[in-house]
């Protein structure tokens, strides 16, 4: 029976790629539209629909029974996959979405995201998106996904840690614009976590490329070179809580959306002999254990 079947109110209800019956249920359980989720789980495979359940926005109500519900989770809608890759910022998300037609408010996405504190969680993954959802609806959407891939499924690593999840994300996040290669990510996070364990500024080119990206571009700029790649003297003197150059411990929030590998090389970093690191053009990193091999390096691979 319906939980409520004089409320026919539409509430948006997402299934996302490779949820399982059970999450499923457990999800529209939490949303109010069944009573019991192992009731919705059996009558779904006796109606033959718990297979054919596709990955999508849907819009269902309290009206609905439960083998209304099965039944409509597996018709599939007019949705797009919207692809957010590793080491995006927030407004370089909100564009992409703005490009693919979604009805975001520019100015409310950015300030949203600055007023709630969500750079760092839009967690980078292919996203069926419903078409015409609002920003509440597509928010809701990531924010399930990092709870899901981030919060639940790195749930063991985190409790090793003693990291907040805000500094593990302002990390990963450094660390997944600094670093291209899987294998030396583990050794930057351990180098920048020596740093901040011994009162060492961080001195890290991306931080001065978002303090200046913050200054001189807004999500209604298009096109802006959000990560200037060339930085010059004066570019590492610019006044932002941002800048690691300035200014010692953590930037205030994350400095882009970082991936799993990212994550994990914060929560699992290595400890080396290393207190310096480079990048070359190619994204190969050179480490040094002191200045003067670092400014070696510098003059070998940079110039």
């Amino acid at each position: 029976m319906p939980v409520d079947a004089e409320n026919k109110e539409k509430i948006f209800f997402s299934v996302n790629k490779g949820d399982g019956l059970a999450e499923i249920a457990g999800h529209l359980h939490k949303e109010g539209l069944i009573r019991d989720t192992l009731h919705f789980r059996f009558l779904s495979v006796f109606l033959r629909t718990a297979r054919r359940i596709k990955a999508g926005g849907y819009y269902l109500s309290l009206a609905m029974s439960s083998s209304e519900i099965a039944k409509e989770l597996t018709r599939g809608v007019n949705d797009q996959w919207v692809t957010v890759v590793e080491g995006l910022r927030s407004e370089e998300i909100g564009q992409l979405l703005i490009k693919k037609g979604f009805g975001i408010d520019p100015l409310v996405w950015d300030k949203t995201i600055k007023a709630d504190g969500l750079e760092g969680t839009l967690f980078p993954d292919s996203y069926l998106l419903p078409a015409g959802a609002d920003q509440t609806k597509i928010l809701q959407i990531f924010s399930r996904n990092f709870q899901k891939k981030v919060v639940n499924g790195l749930k063991e690593e985190f409790s090793q840690s003693n990291l907040s999840l805000k500094e593990v994300l302002t990390l990963a996040s450094i660390v997944e614009r600094e670093v291209k290669h899987e294998a030396d990510r583990v050794l930057v996070a351990g180098i920048l976590l020596k740093r901040l364990k011994n009162s060492w500024p961080l001195q890290v080119d991306a931080t001065v490329q978002y303090a200046l990206a913050l200054k001189g571009c807004t999500i209604l700029t298009s096109p802006c070179d959000w990560w200037p790649a060339k930085l010059g003297t004066e570019d590492l003197k610019i006044k932002s809580s941002y800048n690691t150059y300035l200014n010692r411990g953590l930037p205030p929030f994350p400095i882009c959306n970082p991936g799993l590998s990212a994550i994990k090389a914060v929560l699992n970093f290595k400890d080396s002999s290393y207190w310096f690191y480079l990048s070359d053009p190619q994204g190969n990193i050179y480490f040094a254990k002191t200045a003067q091999e670092h400014a070696a390096n510098i003059s070998k691979y940079l110039r």
